[in-house]
């Protein structure tokens, strides 16, 4: 059993060094920063309820809404990338 925990941990560390690798950074910044600009105007929205014309709070719902699926893109691009590279690799490495 201590056998098949210590591979799963290798597996994970090798995976967390590829999701924090560079080239995924750039992805990452774009990603919490939609996620941030999302959670802001929802707040605006929150605490303005009343003083925001019923148009404008259609608005700024539908720019938080694009928000959260642009943020949802962005991670399955992380996401699939780096699975597609940890995959390549662990297919390389028996090859050879």
């Amino acid at each position: 059993m201590d056998k098949y925990l210590n591979k799963y941990l290798q597996e994970r560390e090798k995976m967390d060094e590829q999701y924090s690798a560079p080239k995924y950074r750039k992805l990452k910044f774009a990603a919490i920063s939609v996620l941030a600009v999302g959670i802001i105007i929802l707040l605006c929205i929150a605490f303005d309820v009343q003083s925001i014309p019923p148009k404008a709070m259609l608005i700024m719902q539908g720019c938080a809404g694009l928000n959260a699926i642009i943020f949802v893109v962005l991670v399955t691009i992380i996401t699939y990338r780096a699975n597609k590279e940890h995959i390549n690799n662990r297919i390389n490495n028996r090859s050879s």
